[in-house]
C-alpha cells in the first residue's frame, strides 16, 4: 500500500495493520548505510572492545568480559517470544556497517513498565570511534519504526540522564520525545536518575517526514507509518 497521498483512510489502515509479526525471528533491518541484525555469540569480543573504548558509557557495562558476555547472552535469550504473550521481551540488535560488515554498536527495543500501556523503549550505543556520522540516529529511527509498524506500539518511552542535555534535545528534535517525569534505573554504578519522556507514532512520523537525508529505505508520509520499499 502506498502512503504517498495524505488520505486519512490510508493512514488509518496502515495503523490497523501494524503488529503483523510481534514475535518474528530472526529480525533483520536494512537502512541506507547499516544492517541491524540479531546478536550472535561471536559478537562478544567486539562488544567488549567497544565497552573498553575511552569515552564509552552504557548502563550495563563496566569494561569486563563478564558483562559483555552477559549482554550477548541476554540478547540471544530474548530472540524468541514469550509463549504466554507471543511477544519478545527485547529486540537487541547489532549495528553493522553495510560496506565493511563491522559491528559498530547496538540498538534495541526493550520491555519497560514506567507508564501503564507503554510497553517498550528504544536504546542504542555506538562505538565512540564511529560517532559523529549519524549512525546512531539512523539505527534508532529504524528501531522506533520497527516498534510502531511491526510490534503495533502506539507510544514509546525514553530515559536520559538529567545532565545529558544534548541527548535530551536530540530525543525531542529527532524522535518527538517529550518529558513526562523522572525515574531511577539500575546501572553498573548503582541507581541513577533519569528523565522519562514519551513519543507517539503520530509525533515520530511527522518529524521523520521532514528528513533532510534518508534514514529509511522507503518513503515516509506525514503523521503515518512508512510505505513499502521504494
Amino acid at each position: 500500500m502506498s502512503l504517498d497521498s495524505h488520505d486519512d483512510n490510508q493512514l488509518q489502515s496502515a495503523f490497523a495493520n501494524a503488529g503483523r509479526h510481534p514475535g518474528q525471528f530472526p529480525v533483520r533491518i536494512e537502512t541506507p548505510r547499516l544492517i541491524l541484525r540479531e546478536h550472535e555469540p561471536s559478537d562478544v569480543d567486539r562488544i567488549l572492545e567497544i565497552s573498553r573504548t575511552p569515552g564509552f558509557f552504557y548502563y550495563c557495562f563496566d569494561g569486563s568480559r563478564e558483562k559483555a558476555e552477559e549482554f550477548v547472552q541476554e540478547a540471544i535469550r530474548t530472540q524468541k517470544p514469550d509463549p504466554k504473550t507471543g511477544m519478545r521481551e527485547n529486540h537487541m540488535m547489532a549495528v553493522v556497517l553495510k560496506d565493511t560488515g563491522k559491528v559498530i554498536g547496538h540498538a534495541c527495543i526493550q520491555r519497560v513498565d514506567y507508564i501503564e500501556g507503554v510497553d517498550y523503549e528504544p536504546n542504542y550505543f555506538i562505538d565512540p570511534a564511529h560517532q559523529g556520522a549519524g549512525y546512531g540516529p539512523e539505527a534508532l529511527c529504524n528501531m522506533i519504526d520497527f516498534a510502531f509498524r511491526e510490534l503495533g506500539q502506539t507510544a514509546l518511552t525514553s530515559t536520559q540522564h538529567p545532565d545529558n542535555t544534548k541527548a535530551i534535545a536530540l530525543a525531542e528534535r529527532h524522535y518527538g520525545f517529550k518529558n513526562v517525569g523522572e525515574v531511577e534505573i539500575d546501572t553498573v554504578v548503582g541507581k541513577q536518575p533519569r528523565l522519562l519522556s514519551i513519543t507517539t507514532a503520530e509525533d515520530f512520523y511527522a518529524i521523520r517526514a521532514n528528513d533532510k537525508r534518508p534514514m529509511f529505505l522507503r518513503a515516509i508520509a506525514p503523521q503515518g507509518p512508512a510505505s513499502g520499499p521504494t
